[in-house]
């Protein structure tokens, strides 16, 4: 059996950091601690001891240094901050490392995002990392772009999609205009690319603001995410709501 002194809600930090393995990867964790349990010397030990289960499931996460992670996590919990404040979606949890260095997991609002301002908001939402690693730190490394499904590729075709797509668009909002291509449309359009960041800055300062308000708040969980690996939506929506209450 597995020993634990703690309620059985303590259980869900252990789920979630099982998270994206197969059930063979966790099998195969469990025989081993298994097959530690029984070598071991002390006979009133714990077959498998919840310290060595929880180390288990951190291996091969590719965890980042602790400065890093608390990068990281300021980074991370910008969005989660912003998500849940907006009402743009409900966080299901908040982590530090893996493949992607992060992640911040979320059920969207879909009737949130039905109008303009709902989807400005979503925008804001994106780049809310990046904000917050610039409130904190004064600047923000390069993690939010790099890539086709980038915090800052997405929120840049949300803008886009506003100015041509969507309706609502500054110039001829009846015309539907959606781009082949959105990278060269916005590389030799200087007009509509102009107007577009015009809406990613507008954006910005919506994440700043949400943001600003909770800087504290924010820099303290930031230490706890770090040290923590992982935060439930729940235990995060708990501390928003004793944070308020200050």
């Amino acid at each position: 059996m597995i020993a634990q002194d703690t309620h059985k809600n303590a259980l869900k930090p252990l789920a979630l950091l099982a998270a994206g393995m197969s059930g063979a990867d966790i099998e195969r964790i469990i025989r081993e601690l298994r097959g530690k349990g029984r070598r071991r010397d002390d006979p009133d030990a714990p077959m498998i001891a919840w310290s060595d289960l929880e180390q288990a499931l951190l291996d091969g996460k590719n965890l980042p240094s602790p400065a890093m992670a608390r990068r990281v996590a300021v980074h991370e919990l910008g969005h989660a901050l912003a998500y849940e404040t907006l009402g743009i979606a409900r966080v299901i949890h908040v982590r530090v490392g893996g493949e992607r260095g992060g992640e911040t997991r979320t059920r969207m609002n879909i009737e949130a995002i039905q109008t303009e301002a709902g989807m400005m908001h979503w925008t804001a939402c994106l780049l809310a990392g990046q904000a917050a690693e610039k409130l904190v730190y004064g600047s923000a490394l390069m993690g939010a772009g790099g890539t086709s499904d980038s915090d800052l590729a997405r929120a840049t075709s949300i803008a886009l999609d506003l100015e041509t797509s969507f309706g609502v668009g500054v110039d001829m909002p009846l015309l539907y205009r959606s781009p082949a291509n959105s990278s060269e449309t916005l590389l030799y359009n200087s007009i509509l690319s102009g107007r577009v960041y015009k809406r990613l800055e507008e954006a910005e300062t919506i994440a700043h603001e949400v943001l600003a308000r909770r800087l504290d708040f924010l820099a303290g969980l930031a230490e706890q995410l770090a040290a923590e690996i992982v935060l439930d939506g729940g235990r995060l929506r708990a501390a928003m709501a004793d944070g308020a209450a200050e």
